[in-house]
């Protein structure tokens, strides 16, 4: 009969211990889904430093979402080379942030502005632990 008893307590401690994680996470608060981080991107190569554009980056925690995005005058604009700079960007978020992969959630938006003579290429990501 003791042995009953105590094989209840201790099946009792091993569920209680496994559903007091989900409650921590239950009783854990709300995140912010309306908060925004800029953060600047870094671009290491030569050669992408030369085209004169700069990333910028939008990152949205709670969703695990960023928009990188590329912006140079209009007449030194590649679409190559704007692909390359996003992707080394996303490299050095990524491990700086502790994600592992990514992936991209659309295709990437070209928008030529007239008015300040740019051109900015977005590139939409998901990132995944």
């Amino acid at each position: 009969m003791i042995k009953y008893v105590v094989s209840l307590l201790c099946a009792l401690f091993v569920f209680g211990g496994v559903f007091a994680d989900d409650a921590e996470s239950l009783l854990a608060p709300e995140p912010d889904y309306t908060k925004t981080e800029t953060v600047q991107g870094k671009i290491t190569s030569d050669y992408l430093k030369k085209g004169g554009g700069k990333v910028n980056i939008e990152y949205m925690p709670a969703y695990d979402e960023a928009r990188f995005k590329y912006s140079c005058p209009t007449p030194l604009f590649e679409q190559s080379t704007a692909m390359l700079a996003i992707k080394e960007s996303v490299e050095a978020f990524v491990k700086e942030r502790g994600y592992y992969f990514y992936t991209y959630l659309k295709p990437d938006d070209t928008y030529y502005d007239g008015g300040s003579d740019n051109v900015v290429y977005t590139s939409y990501i998901k990132l995944l632990n």
